[in-house]
């Protein structure tokens, strides 16, 4: 039998048999929605005010769909009812794959989820967190919506030869506790920095090479000698998330109240669309032991704070691997991107404005391999000091223009090419290259100014620098911490300067 109902509050009244269809018209009024729920007498899940109802030992009401839910099945109409309740019961539904938003929603609780397959598409909509429960100090985790996988147990052992750059063979105490296509938080323990370690990545082991070695997903970005610590612990990933299409806004007040909207912890193939963000505290979207992900079309304009190290970020990538970030803009933010510990990722195509604490940094711990293209906005690579290591390998920028360019700490093998750094009124050092001649490349560059340092000797090939113009010319450091070897060598080819008649 099929029940015409005109308002929710009319199942009450039916009578069901197994299997009867009940279609509501409406929850606060008749004709607010529409939603076909269906009688399952042997139910005995937890009523959740909106996907299962009922009562009672046995018996509920379930709402019939596709695997698509709109939060309005729950009486979320708009900001005015908090969309915390609806958003977890959703969630822990694993018949829900895509949550729908088709009213500006607001949230009051911090929430954590363990779950794998899942959209959120929030349609453009309006998402805030007004009277949001105060964050815990220090903590750029308390996001509004984090999904965090699960640890396992840990295997510590010290390695009995060299680990090799650029190889993906990694050895293990006995390869038949890392069973194939398990998922492995890999660290090595620190040397003199706090977090000053090569290695942190989420990898995955995809081949059982013999009893005491197996492949991963990831080639080594840097040499460790025999005797180094290494630590795996097991991981169980979310996979699979996706959040789009949300203009969110934060809180003014500070720390406590500050809001932001996204966190990703030990997450595989989880990426973000369109969203887009004011007045924020802690980064936008922060990302920590990530891989094969893509963050695209997303903005952050104006963040609340800007001076306190982690506030005002767009995008921060903390252990991550194989991540994408496009078509992205700030304004009058702290950063645009940032790298910590990351590897094998590509910017492309984000510009920011009011970028002068850096659009694009990377802290130094040991990023390698990244690559931006076609991008506005300052640079400063391995430049947040000794705690991380300082270093940094491989990194390339091609087509970028900004107002100053900061490599002057052990970046290895920096390319520059069509780099423009133009002088702005911000800092005296504006429209300057300051870099590191471990294996430095710049080709067709210009600006005011090109500061060679060196604080690293790991590179094998040359430092050229070539058809590059310098309105000032090339400063080499001779004296200090920084000072260039005095028998050091670097080829320079079609480099001209001097001011150009206007």
């Amino acid at each position: 039998m099929i029940y015409f109902l005109p308002l929710l509050s009319q199942l009450d009244t039916v009578q069901p048999a197994p299997g009867d269809l009940a279609q509501v018209m409406g929850r606060r009024a008749p004709g607010d929605g529409q939603w076909t729920y269906r009688w399952d007498a042997a139910c005995t899940l937890d009523a959740n005010g909106g996907s299962v109802l009922g009562a009672g030992e046995a018996g509920r009401w379930r709402l019939c769909h596709n695997g698509t839910v709109d939060l309005t099945a729950f009486g979320v109409f708009g900001p005015e009812t908090p969309a915390d309740d609806a958003l977890d019961a959703l969630v822990a539904d694993e018949t829900v794959c895509e949550i729908c938003v088709t009213t500006d929603v607001n949230f009051v609780r911090r929430h954590c989820f363990f779950r794998s397959g899942l959209t959120i598409d929030f349609l453009g909509h309006r998402v805030t967190a007004q009277g949001v429960e105060p964050a815990a100090h220090n903590d750029p985790f308390g996001g509004i919506l984090h999904f965090a996988g699960q640890k396992g147990a840990e295997v510590r052992f010290a390695l009995t030869q060299p680990l090799q750059e650029q190889y993906d063979i990694f050895e293990v105490p006995d390869s038949r506790d890392f069973p194939l296509l398990s998922w492995w938080q890999v660290s090595v323990n620190n040397r003199e920095g706090r977090e000053e370690k090569e290695i942190d990545k989420l990898l995955r082991v995809t081949e059982i090479i013999d009893g005491t070695h197996v492949r991963v997903n990831y080639k080594m970005g840097w040499p460790l000698a025999a005797g180094r610590v290494m630590t795996w612990r097991a991981i169980r990933p979310v996979c699979g998330v996706c959040v789009k299409n949300m203009e969110f806004w934060g809180n003014p007040g500070g720390e406590g109240p500050g809001a932001h909207p996204l966190v990703f912890e030990y997450a595989v193939r989880c990426d973000v669309s369109d969203v887009h963000a004011y007045q924020t505290y802690w980064p936008v979207l922060l990302r920590r032991h990530n891989t094969q992900y893509t963050t695209q079309r997303c903005s952050l304009v104006n963040p609340t704070e800007v001076v306190v190290g982690g506030t005002g970020y767009l995008t921060q990538q903390i252990h991550c691997l194989y991540g994408a970030v496009r078509d992205c803009t700030t304004s009058n933010a702290r950063h645009l991107n940032d790298f910590t510990g990351s590897a094998y990722c590509l910017v492309e195509n984000c510009h920011g404005d009011g970028d002068f604490h850096g659009a694009y940094v990377t802290h130094g711990q040991f990023e390698h391999d990244l690559t931006y293209v076609g991008n506005s906005g300052l640079l400063s690579f391995a430049n947040s000091g000794p705690t991380w290591g300082s270093c940094a390998k491989r990194i390339t920028v091609v087509r970028h223009v900004g107002c100053w360019a900061i490599g002057f700490a052990k970046i290895s093998d920096l390319t520059l090419q069509d780099v423009a750094m133009e002088q702005t009124e911000k800092y005296p050092e504006c429209g300057t290259f300051l870099m590191n001649v471990d294996g430095l490349q710049m080709r067709g560059c210009t600006g005011r100014k090109l500061v060679l340092t060196q604080r690293s000797r790991r590179s094998h090939r040359p430092t050229v620098i070539r058809d590059c113009w310098f309105a000032e010319g090339i400063e080499v450091t001779r004296q200090g911490d920084g000072a260039v070897d005095a028998d050091f060598a670097w080829t320079t080819d079609q480099v001209k300067t001097g001011r150009k008649e206007e």
